[in-house]
């Protein structure tokens, strides 16, 4: 009795696990911020409440200043405050709160914009690393022993066609006409 050997079958792979996703110190670092602002604005009153229905351009009528001198009038003024129209524990707060939060909100608006040059900055130096290794593999590839680098020069130069077709400038409109009341 011979022992039957099993085969392999031929053109089928072996399923490959899904590579597990890399985290890298950046994401950390993005990671422990956004977990440490969301943390901090949840304890702000009223910064969960729905805004919806307040208009998007919703701006200041008057300079606090002014609010703080009506303050002032109303509480040296039992006329003015029996009209019952202004709470000036409710405007000290408000003012406290501006007070408070408008030195973070241009801090988050300062960290913005700085992240946001950043991310320009180093976005711009790996393209301009990536071109130039892309120029220089077009000149390479051309070498009869560096073949190999033809399909990636294809590749790179399909995608660079692919993004920079959406980019073109149209073409300009044709200048209007002079008509009539042309004199010689």
């Amino acid at each position: 009795m011979t022992q039957r050997i099993p085969r392999k079958r031929k053109g089928v792979a072996e399923p490959v696990p899904p590579p597990t996703p890399v985290i890298t110190p950046y994401q950390k670092i993005a990671a422990q911020l956004s977990t440490a602002i969301n943390d901090t604005v949840a304890q702000i009153p009223g910064y969960n409440d729905d805004l919806s229905t307040i208009a998007r351009n919703l701006r200041r009528r008057v300079p606090p200043g002014f609010v703080g001198m009506t303050m002032a009038a109303v509480d040296a003024s039992p006329e003015l405050q029996g009209v019952n129209q202004l709470d000036t524990n409710d405007c000290r707060d408000d003012m406290q709160f501006s007070q408070a939060f408008q030195p973070m909100t241009d801090l988050f608006l300062s960290v913005a914009r700085r992240m946001g040059l950043l991310i320009r900055v180093r976005d711009v130096r790996s393209g301009r690393s990536a071109l130039a290794i892309y120029n220089i593999a077009k000149r390479v590839s051309m070498n009869p022993n560096n073949t190999h680098l033809v399909v990636h020069v294809e590749n790179l130069r399909a995608f660079l066609r692919h993004k920079n077709a959406g980019q073109q400038a149209k073409p300009p409109a044709p200048a209007p006409s002079a008509k009539g009341g042309a004199t010689t």
